[in-house]
C-alpha cells in the first residue's frame, strides 16, 4: 500500500480574536505540521543539510542578500554538531552534552562554554547568551506547533507543489510580526523541505529562506564525532556576549 496521503479534504476554523479579527486555522494544516512534529520528537538522531539565505540591510543597497550552508548532526537527547560555511565564514559547533566548543575555521580560534543537558535547553541558552543561531531549530521544539498559534495567527494549507524535485505539501501562516510559509515532504517521515520568513513588522521586509535536504535519521553515530579536538596552534578565545538593545 502506498502510504502517501494523495488528497485531503480539511476545513478551515474561523474564530474571532479579542481584537475583533477573524483568525483562520486549516485543520489539514494543523495535521501535517503535527506530524512533522511526531517525527522529529521520536526519532533517536539525524542529519540534514541547510542552504540558508537571509537579508541584511544596506543603508546604501537596501537589502543585501546572504547565503549560508550548514550540515547538523544531532544524537538526542544530547549530542550535536554543525559545520557552518558562507557569508558568515567556515565555523563548526561541537555539543557533547556538557560543554558546547566553537571553532572559526578561518582564524583557528576556538572557544568553549559550560552547556545544559539537552540540545533544545542548550540552543535556548547559547542563543540568548551569545547569539549564536541553530538552524532548523524551530522544528524540534516540543511546542512548534503551539507556538504558531498566535492571537491574530493564520496557518492554511495551499496544496501540493515540487520543491527541490520532491512532492511537498504547502503551508502558509502569519501573524502579527512575520509570516511564513513551510513546504512538508509528501512520505512517510513529513519532514521539512523548506522554510521562508517574511519580518512583515519590519518597513524593509526582509525575507529567511531554508532548504532541507539529505535527511539521515535513527543512525547509531558514535559519541566520539560530537567531541572537540584542539587543532595544532589554535588561539582559544572568549565568546562574545550578544548584543542587547535598551
Amino acid at each position: 500500500m502506498n502510504k502517501k496521503f494523495l488528497f485531503f479534504m480539511g476545513f478551515v476554523i474561523l474564530t474571532i480574536t479579542a481584537k475583533g479579527q477573524t483568525q483562520r486555522i486549516d485543520s489539514t494544516a494543523v495535521f501535517l505540521l503535527h506530524r512533522t512534529s511526531e517525527t522529529l520528537q521520536d526519532i533517536t538522531s539525524c542529519s540534514f543539510t541547510t542552504v540558508t539565505t537571509y537579508d541584511v540591510f544596506n543603508e546604501h543597497l537596501g537589502l543585501i542578500k546572504h547565503a549560508l550552508n550548514e550540515k547538523v548532526t544531532m544524537k538526542f537527547p544530547n549530542k550535536m554538531k554543525v559545520i557552518s560555511s558562507g557569508d558568515k565564514g567556515n565555523k563548526g559547533l561541537w555539543y557533547n552534552g556538557k560543554t558546547l566548543n566553537y571553532y572559526s575555521f578561518d582564524n583557528n580560534t576556538y572557544a568553549s562554554t559550560t552547556a545544559p543537558g539537552s540540545i533544545i535547553e542548550t540552543i535556548d541558552e547559547i542563543s540568548k547568551k551569545f547569539g549564536i543561531e541553530f538552524p532548523g531549530a524551530d522544528f524540534f521544539y516540543p511546542d512548534f506547533l503551539k507556538d504558531l498559534f498566535s492571537e491574530q495567527g493564520n496557518l492554511v494549507f495551499l496544496g501540493k507543489t515540487i520543491v527541490d524535485g520532491r512532492e511537498c505539501f504547502h503551508i502558509a501562516g502569519s501573524d502579527t510580526t512575520k509570516s511564513f510559509q513551510f513546504w512538508i515532504a509528501n512520505d512517510d517521515l513529513f519532514l521539512p523541505v523548506k522554510l521562508v520568513i517574511i519580518y512583515t513588522n519590519d518597513k524593509d521586509k526582509p525575507q529567511y529562506e531554508a532548504i532541507y535536504k539529505d535527511w539521515i535519521v535513527n543512525t547509531d553515530y558514535p559519541n566520539s564525532m560530537f567531541e572537540f579536538m584542539t587543532p595544532p596552534k589554535a588561539t582559544k578565545v572568549k565568546l562574545a556576549p550578544r548584543e542587547t538593545t535598551k
